[in-house]
């Protein structure tokens, strides 16, 4: 009786190790989620996580969501890939090549169905759309980047012989929007809110919108993880969905808060923010719902786009296990 007493207290004391050091393996995956955002000043990858935050939406969730920021898509999948971030409110571009690359990520939330970039001019250009573009430079952020591909797709949607486009890389929105003041580009594609500030300033204008020539489904943002993430989260990624879904229905019905919200943390002119809401917020899909075709429509360009020898399958980079696809 007393070995068996003896075996029964060690039993207990190695039960309490296990319980305090999370190895029982009991509690199930963590709750502490880590977001990464793949461009933290912009209002379609930024609002609906500042919304989720300031509104309580992640924690009445039941989640510890710590949020992430970053300034490109490649940071953050690398990041994702070495485990200091767990999801990533990206680019439908980002979660494709990733796939692509390699690095097991999928597309399992979408965010925003259409595409929020615009073609930029000068004030009295004569450029009144994606269709006369031919012979022109414009300005992109690099090759192989989101910019490049919205170039791409719109001169073929809108008929133009991509070869007579001259693309010109210039980094960060600073940079293009001198060029084109300085007249080395004649015009460049970016958010529509860069075309609000220009237009304020009477320096450029808005010549067509992405959304109008490549329709609502391009699938612009998406949240993004690890399949392994995907597979070994499920709950709580439902759980961060559902915070977003609020997000998102939030936003839509209260202007007033979610412009001064990008105000404070965006760092937005007023007038440019509300501008910015009224251009963009039809296209947030609180449902979640991810376009397949606007997907395949990324993982088709990678080639051309330098990124990838060959297109990735659908199921490599994205996942119907938390929203279904479209």
């Amino acid at each position: 009786m007393k070995v068996t007493a003896r075996i029964a207290a060690v039993a207990a004391l190695c039960a309490a190790a296990l319980t305090a050091c999370g190895g029982g393996g009991s509690s199930g995956p963590s709750t502490s989620i880590k977001l990464g955002l793949v461009q933290a000043q912009d209002f379609v990858h930024a609002m609906p996580a500042r919304v989720a935050v300031q509104q309580g939406f992640f924690k009445d969730a039941g989640l510890d969501v710590k949020v992430v920021d970053f300034s490109a898509g490649s940071d953050l999948t690398k990041a994702m890939t070495g485990g200091s971030i767990d999801v990533g409110a990206a680019t439908g571009l980002d979660a494709v090549s990733g796939a692509a690359k390699k690095l097991d990520t999928q597309a399992f939330f979408g965010v925003m169905g259409q595409s929020p970039m615009a073609l930029i001019v000068p004030e009295k250009s004569g450029i009144t759309g994606f269709s006369g573009i031919a012979g022109k430079k414009l300005g992109i952020s690099k090759a192989g980047s989101l910019t490049d591909y919205i170039t791409r797709a719109t001169a073929e949607a809108s008929g133009v012989d991509f070869e007579k486009v001259k693309e010109v890389p210039l980094g960060d929105p600073a940079a293009t929007m001198s060029a084109m003041k300085r007249g080395d580009v004649d015009g460049f594609v970016l958010p529509v809110n860069f075309g609000f500030l220009l237009q304020a300033k009477h320096e450029g204008r808005i010549a067509q919108k992405a959304a109008d020539v490549l329709g609502p489904n391009s699938q612009f943002a998406v949240l993004m993880a690890k399949k392994s993430t995907i597979s070994g989260n499920k709950a709580n990624l439902q759980k961060l969905a559902g915070a977003y879904t609020k997000a998102l229905t939030w936003m839509k019905a209260n202007k007033a808060p979610t412009v001064e919200l990008a105000v404070a943390k965006l760092g937005m002119p007023k007038p440019i923010a509300e501008q910015t809401y009224d251009a963009l917020i039809g296209g947030f899909t609180p449902d979640g719902g991810i376009s397949a075709a606007g997907m395949a429509g990324y993982a088709k360009a990678l080639p051309k786009l330098g990124i990838a020898t060959s297109s990735p399958a659908q199921d490599s980079y994205l996942s119907t296990a938390i929203t279904a696809a479209k």
